[in-house]
């Protein structure tokens, strides 16, 4: 069963709120009213078998390239800090298994990427994909174990990231924060001119 996590109390506007400026005066539900009108049809599976601590970063960085959605499959808590006040503004989902996830999706069109670098598995560098679809789901594995073989055989394609160094991978919400990004820029070519907040002298 596929059920729809609450976005919490409907947090008031404050200085403080880890939002750009533009919406330092809004409430949650002003936010997310603005971000809705703009979001792409992204969307990122996360895999939670063992209490994943990386979902919540995964969630901050869908507010951030502007997905469609978040869906956790498996257990159903998830260690909320990473998100950093963003599981008021995203939708976030939960079901019991991946597998019915990817047919919900498949039914509206979906395009199934499954992201893991094992060799076995015949993946193809995101980045060399000349064309990725509009409707594109990623599928992440849990942390350390990656994903489960009957979940890589239920996707379309195999992606993974290039890396140049000596680590094996990268973790879970560092993965999803690039591909999403990969995804959006590829569909949202002009970028919105927003004030960063950002003092130039911090700049690198």
């Amino acid at each position: 069963m596929i059920s729809k996590y609450s976005y919490g109390v409907n947090t008031c506007k404050s200085q403080k709120n880890n939002v750009i400026g533009r919406f330092k005066n809004d409430c949650a539900e002003e936010i997310r009213a603005d971000l809705d009108t703009r979001r792409g049809d992204l969307v990122t599976i996360c895999e939670n078998l063992d209490y994943n601590i990386n979902i919540g970063s995964v969630i901050r960085s869908n507010n951030a390239f502007l997905g469609k959605a978040v869906y956790i499959t498996g257990r159903r808590r998830f260690d909320r800090r990473g998100t950093v006040g963003t599981t008021h503004l995203e939708h976030v989902y939960h079901a019991d298994t991946t597998q019915e996830v990817i047919e919900m999706l498949r039914e509206k069109g979906y395009y199934i990427f499954a992201v893991d670098n094992i060799a076995k598995y015949n993946p193809v560098n995101l980045a060399k994909y000349e064309f990725i679809p509009r409707k594109s789901a990623f599928v992440f594995g849990n942390e350390g174990d990656g994903l489960k073989e009957e979940t890589i055989k239920l996707c379309d394609k195999v992606c993974y990231i290039q890396q140049f160094g000596s680590v094996r991978s990268l973790n879970v919400s560092q993965a999803a924060a690039i591909i999403q990004y990969e995804y959006t820029i590829r569909y949202f070519s002009e970028p919105e001119k927003i004030s960063l907040d950002l003092p130039i002298g911090n700049m690198i």
